[in-house]
């Protein structure tokens, strides 16, 4: 496993991390056949391969289940892990007073402290931040505050969009920056990546799977979403892969950007975390492989951005990819 320093920060991260939506949540990304809830010990044993690995970098957030208390549980004694989390923003922020925000940010971080079992977080993100909550101040200057008093050692964003992404690399106060990027969504690639490496802000790339889109999973994405299904189908053929196979070149060409830092990974087990970190070893892309693969992007905000996705645990009928 290679390593580099997170931008600025100092901070030496793994090129590949681990995101632990899918190890927190009941039911996250695209449902399969048969496929069960993921349970305590398989989280341990997914976490303790990642580490043996060589992953010491780790994205969680209050927002995903039970995902802080199972990290904590399965890092205690490795001290030496990178721990990234997130707090939310209220729907109330611009009508809040600066009291209430204060209470409700050291309260998250105060809980992500106990659940996690840090006295002081590595990174701390605006989960899902918006120009406007940037605009505004108020909870970056919340973070700020808590990370003069020892609580945080960084300010990070998880962002969506161009908009949202420039804004914070333009506020000079983010000092990591998560955002999406993957073989169908290159929307960051022409111009926010670039800033953000000229502006040393740590990049974190995440969905470079989409959630799961870019895995055998697609077969089982519902009629609404035939185009991703197919343009995944695409890759394989262009790409002169296999399903199976998929991943690692979706990896490998998140991994082949310059500008990446970290490219995070929703493993669901050691199985996942062992071809996450093969994918890293195996290098970068091809010149040619990189130039067929940077003509696979789509450009469709409602079939890029899985929140827009209506995914149901019962959407199991396999299509033809």
């Amino acid at each position: 496993m290679q390593y580099v320093e997170l931008g600025a920060s100092g901070l030496k991260v793994s090129r590949v991390g681990i995101g632990t939506a899918a190890l927190g949540l009941e039911h996250y990304g695209i449902p399969t056949p048969g496929e069960r809830t993921v349970d305590s010990a398989n989280v341990t044993r997914t976490i303790r391969a990642a580490v043996d690995a060589g992953v010491n970098f780790f994205d969680t957030a209050p927002g995903y289940g039970l995902s802080e208390s199972l990290l904590g549980e399965a890092l205690k004694g490795c001290s030496e892990c990178v721990i990234a989390t997130k707090v939310p923003v209220p729907e109330n922020l611009g009508v809040i007073s600066a009291q209430a925000l204060s209470r409700m940010v050291n309260g998250s971080l105060d809980e992500s402290r106990r659940t996690l079992g840090r006295e002081v977080l590595d990174v701390v993100q605006i989960h899902n931040a918006t120009p406007a909550t940037l605009r505004e101040g108020g909870l970056v200057d919340c973070l700020e505050k808590a990370r003069d008093e020892g609580k945080l050692r960084w300010v990070g964003a998880s962002v969506y969009g161009k908009e949202t992404a420039m804004a914070a690399i333009r506020s000079g106060k983010i000092q990591i920056l998560q955002l999406a990027v993957s073989l169908l969504d290159q929307r960051m690639c022409g111009e926010v990546l670039p800033a953000a490496r000229e502006a040393g802000v740590g990049l974190l790339l995440r969905s470079a799977l989409l959630k799961g889109a870019l895995t055998k999973r697609a077969r089982w994405l519902p009629d609404n979403l035939r185009q991703v299904a197919d343009a995944s189908a695409r890759a394989v053929r262009e790409l002169k892969t296999t399903w199976e196979d998929l991943p690692t070149m979706a990896l490998r060409f998140c991994l082949s950007l310059p500008e990446t830092h970290t490219v995070l990974v929703g493993a669901r087990g050691p199985e996942e975390v062992a071809m996450s970190a093969a994918a890293e070893d195996a290098g970068p892309l091809s010149a040619e492989l990189m130039e067929t693969a940077c003509r696979l992007a789509l450009d469709d905000e409602q079939l890029l951005n899985p929140s827009f996705w209506h995914l149901e645990e019962g959407d199991t009928e396999q299509v033809e990819a």
